[in-house]
């Protein structure tokens, strides 16, 4: 069954052909019957391009009546709602559950995991009202509290498709990931992978370079004064300790770190990419703070500060993104999905050492942008054994693996170890130095094939033994022009949704102050008026009315 849709979407921009992996994996969706399908492609590959391709057709099709797009975080949600607006695709981003189900002049939402486990009852509502393609970004998050995934379930069942998004499709805990296939093993397939080495062969991502530092790291515990670089064995809590000690928002390796990090960017900006920008990932806020302080007095520029707790959060990323300074200081919030293709540099300086978040601050590294041409990046890191032996296999195809524990009860998972608190207990950094060790390049031999349109070439020797004797001739992929940015976007439906329902709180404010009529019935006998059940049941046109009535009001009240 085919539903005509009330205005049809604009022509898919001739500016942003698919990539080759992305059309194939379009056709092993056509052909695909399961409950659901996993694309799991390396972080910068294009995952967004490619589900919204999917949802642009399948809704010009008439397959589907409405899109529901389950994200990690707000700012995600919003940039998901800017993307599909592009392609003219209306998406209500960060929608209250406390409004029900979205009016139908628009094309779905995108909503948070959280929001969802939050309440389920308006999103199955939805579901049901209008047949749905479910898009699921990073789905792993479903599987962070168990409640998460049953809810996701619950309120999708009726999901006419489910398409799964991801560039890490693994858990750093035992929890299983809803709508995942797994065989006898507890080893996750994919309905379509695309690896980082296809990537980098494609001239789809870029190359970069791990550049580890060791040095001499002193500290006080339990009453004693320790010393130790990273190439001692330690037990695990003072293995802990020294990373600590080495990333000290005060210490002489950080700051050296920072230093050559800095140096390392003007080298870059004095070349070929004047814009190029550096990120560093902070433990937390005040350790946040404390390396600002370092890259302002290295740099002579202020770093932007982005942490979570933020409530300008994304327009501090979004700005950053779409401008030209140097530095970006940041606690989670640039770990995932946030897309600022001028990322040139990196510092690891968190204590945070699972494989799923460390692939996913690298990936905020590996996007490519249309210009320049070669672009290797470079993320500083502690030479910590764990995160070496993490980067050197950066291109290794991974899968999720379950764990099957007798006597794990439901609730008993840890928290992921990127979100703990700092570890208690009688600890004191005392000195730390820096010296750089043996760097690790994943990709450099293929820089050749980094032109937008590359020339069919042999892959070198070395990455023959690299990477296990690939015997593919590189392929030419179509150039991507890049789009402007959200900031430059025109408004968007969801933008001029957000003003107007702004507009209309400060009319409705200076009215009440008039004192005839308080805030409530202001809004009951508007929409009234225009025939919206309410403000958050308001269709454009309904908003757009309101506030046309509110400022007449406001004009004959003066």
């Amino acid at each position: 069954m085919a539903f005509k849709r009330r205005r049809p979407l604009p022509p898919w921009p001739e500016a942003r052909p698919l990539r080759d992996w992305q059309q194939k994996a379009i056709e092993a969706l056509a052909t695909h019957d399961g409950e659901a399908f996993l694309a799991s492609a390396t972080p910068a590959a294009g995952k967004t391009t490619f589900g919204l391709r999917v949802a642009y057709e399948m809704l010009d099709r008439g397959e589907v009546q409405r899109v529901a797009i389950l994200a990690p975080t707000a700012h995600i949600c919003r940039q998901w709602a800017s993307d599909a607006a592009r392609y003219g695709i209306d998406l209500e981003p960060n929608r209250p559950n406390s409004e029900g189900p979205e009016p139908s002049d628009r094309d779905g939402v995108v909503v948070t995991y959280q929001a969802v486990a939050a309440g389920a009852r308006p999103h199955r509502q939805a579901c049901n009202a209008r047949r749905t393609l479910l898009i699921a970004d990073e789905p792993h998050h479903m599987g962070e509290h168990a409640a998460w995934g049953a809810t996701a379930m619950d309120a999708f069942a009726k999901a006419h498709k489910r398409l799964l998004l991801s560039g890490t499709p693994f858990r750093s805990d035992n929890s299983p990931i809803p709508w995942v296939e797994y065989d006898a093993d507890g080893v996750s397939s994919a309905s379509y992978a695309y690896s980082y080495t296809q990537a980098l062969m494609d001239g789809v991502c870029r190359p970069i370079t791990f550049l580890p530092y060791d040095g001499d790291m002193e500290w006080q515990s339990d009453g004693r004064r320790r010393r130790a670089d990273f190439s001692i064995v330690l037990p695990r809590n003072e293995d802990a300790r020294r990373l600590r000690t080495a990333l000290d928002g005060e210490g002489d390796w950080i700051r050296r770190v920072l230093v050559d990090a800095d140096a390392k960017l003007g080298e870059i900006r004095a070349g070929d990419h004047p814009d190029a920008g550096g990120l560093v990932i902070a433990i937390d806020k005040q350790h946040a703070i404390q390396l600002a302080g370092q890259l302002e007095k290295i740099s002579g520029e202020a770093p932007m500060i982005v942490t979570s707790d933020e409530a300008d959060a994304s327009q501090r990323i979004a700005r950053y993104a779409a401008g030209t300074s140097r530095w970006i200081v940041s606690v989670l919030m640039v770990s995932e999905g946030v897309d600022i293709p001028r990322l040139r540099v990196g510092v690891y300086a968190t204590t945070a050492r699972t494989e799923l978040f460390f692939r996913q601050v690298v990936g905020r590294f590996i996007r490519r942008s249309p210009r320049p041409t070669r672009q290797m990046s470079y993320l500083f890191l502690p030479s910590d054994i764990l995160l070496k032996t993490l980067a050197s296999r950066i291109e290794e195809e991974r899968n999720h693996a379950i764990e099957f524990k007798p006597g794990l009860e439901e609730g008993q998972l840890d928290e992921p170890p990127e979100r703990r608190r700092s570890e208690p207990g009688v600890y004191e950094a005392l000195y730390s130095d820096a010296r750089p060790d043996e760097q690790i390049a994943i990709g450099e031999n293929m820089m050749l094939f980094a032109d937008p349109e590359p020339a069919k070439a042999r892959p070198s020797a070395a990455f023959m033994a690299f990477g296990g004797g690939i015997a593919e001739t590189v392929k030419a992929q179509p150039t991507e022009v890049e789009l402007p940015s959200a900031a430059d976007d025109p408004e968007s439906a969801y933008q001029r949704r957000e003003r107007l329902r702004e507009e209309r709180s400060k009319l409705v404010a200076t009215l009440a102050r008039r004192g005839r009529e308080d805030h409530r019935e202001i809004n009951a006998r508007i929409n009234r008026l225009v025939g919206a059940p309410s403000v958050g049941k308001s269709t454009l046109d309904q908003l757009e009315k309101a506030n046309e009535r509110l400022r007449r009001e406001v004009e004959r009240g003066r």
